[in-house]
């Protein structure tokens, strides 16, 4: 009997063991999924953070900073719904809303497009040194990215570079911006440091190698170039950068087949398409030379380079007449381009408060980027609810899109016979003068 009891005991006692065992286990497994869901959340990979993040939930569906996390992933995925949920429950346990929510539901409401009415408390917690500076500072500039309002996107990227400068991204988008606030050189110098606290970034190391070649420095492109081709040798565009890089170097038997095999994928790449054409020009084929810069010009009919190169692949040719209008669209080009640079700088130093030329700026890239576009021409229905020239070119947009009732919408805000003023025949805006 005795023999049996113990029999029992120690049969129990090993249950209990293996029990404690696995929830000890689990425990030990959730704090691994906790610890990686951060890391997740910080490398921005946000689909395996949730993931991991679900996890942890079903161990500690009590926890605040589980919840915290989970809030935060996401609205960073645009999932406010989901974010507010996870941020009225933090508040039901925590019985009240504590600065750390509060933080979170401005940090919701800056990625939701209210930047301007909660910057001034989220820029309150920068100047307290928060530990949460880096994010804030962040999703601030983003969001000033996102309405392509350069100015103070650049200044908190600015403090970005300063709160945080091991920030590989905090460099690469300032960088970015400063390209479109016409400053090359600081741009390529974000670059660089981006590259060197981060040599993964490949479309930061095409970019400055694209600079470079931009530039007329091959030497320097061409290191970027090689590895990116060891890389990924059957990238496109890498390909293409690399045969343009060859070109310049004056290797055209190399460069041919580069270009040739990365036209097929990228049929509208305007500077692969140029350097074909000049490679033909060289070799002394003006005719087929002009079949490339036509194609350019049909992607992109503001290009100066390509207009220009037009001029003499004409004169080459002997069609003179041809050859003097094409150089006078080159210099209405070169004005456009010049008025849009500037206009651009302007409205990133101090946002524009003159429809006209938000308007205009609006027309000229609404029918290369629609996003932009739309940005620029609902700022300046803002002004003016009833600027003429703007419900003009949405008219015609929306027209052109099929979208009659929109059209009609914006037809109907126009006075007869009315001056429409700068969309009227606007050419397109080329496509890397605001967004890359």
């Amino acid at each position: 009997m005795l023999h049996y009891l113990w029999t029992k005991t120690a049969s129990f006692v090993l249950i209990l063991l293996v029990l404690a065992g696995s929830v000890t286990g689990y425990y030990v497994y959730a704090l691994h999924q906790w610890h990686a869901a951060q890391a997740a959340v910080k490398a921005r990979r946000l689909d395996e953070a949730q993931s991991r993040l679900d996890t942890c939930l079903i161990v500690w569906p009590r926890s605040v900073h589980v919840h915290l996390l989970a809030a935060r992933v996401a609205w960073l995925r645009w999932d406010f719904e989901g974010a507010e949920t996870h941020l009225k429950r933090c508040q039901k346990l925590e019985h009240g809303p504590t600065e750390a929510i509060q933080l979170e539901y401005f940090l919701m409401h800056a990625q939701a497009g209210q930047e301007d009415e909660v910057a001034p408390e989220l820029s309150q917690y920068v100047e307290n040194n928060s530990p949460e500076t880096p994010i804030i500072l962040e999703t601030l500039a983003q969001a000033y990215l996102h309405k392509l309002r350069y100015g103070p996107a650049f200044y908190y990227l600015d403090r970005w570079t300063e709160a945080a400068p091991d920030s590989a991204e905090a460099f690469r988008w300032r960088g970015w911006v400063s390209e479109r606030l016409n400053n090359p050189q600081g741009s390529m110098t974000d670059y660089q440091h981006a590259l060197e606290l981060d040599p993964d970034l490949v479309p930061v190391r095409l970019r400055l190698a694209e600079m470079f070649l931009d530039r007329n420095n091959a030497p320097e492109a061409l290191p970027h170039l090689e590895q990116l081709s060891r890389q990924f040798p059957e990238r496109a565009d890498v390909m293409a950068r690399l045969g343009q890089c060859r070109f310049a170097q004056g290797e055209a038997a190399e460069a041919r087949p580069l270009l040739e095999a990365a036209v097929e994928q990228l049929p509208n790449d305007t500077a692969l398409l140029i350097t074909l054409a000049q490679l033909e020009v060289q070799e002394n084929h003006p005719a087929k030379a002009e079949q490339w810069v036509r194609r350019a010009l049909k992607v992109d009919p503001t290009d100066t380079d390509a207009d220009f190169l037009l001029v003499g692949v004409l004169q080459e040719q002997g069609r003179w007449e041809e050859a003097s209008a094409a150089l006078e669209q080159h210099r209405k080009n070169t004005a456009l381009l010049k008025r849009v640079a500037q206009v651009l700088q302007q409205d990133g130093e101090r946002p524009n408060t003159d429809p006209d030329a938000l308007s205009e700026l609006g027309a000229l890239f609404l029918r290369t980027n629609a996003h932009a576009g739309m940005y620029w021409l609902n700022r300046a229905l803002a002004l003016d609810p009833k600027h003429q020239a703007t419900h003009k070119a949405l008219a015609e947009y929306y027209e052109s899109k099929g979208n009659q009732d929109k059209a009609a919408y914006h037809r109907r805000q126009l006075k007869p016979d009315s001056e429409v003023g700068p969309s009227e025949g606007s050419p397109p805006v080329p496509k890397g003068s605001a967004q890359k």
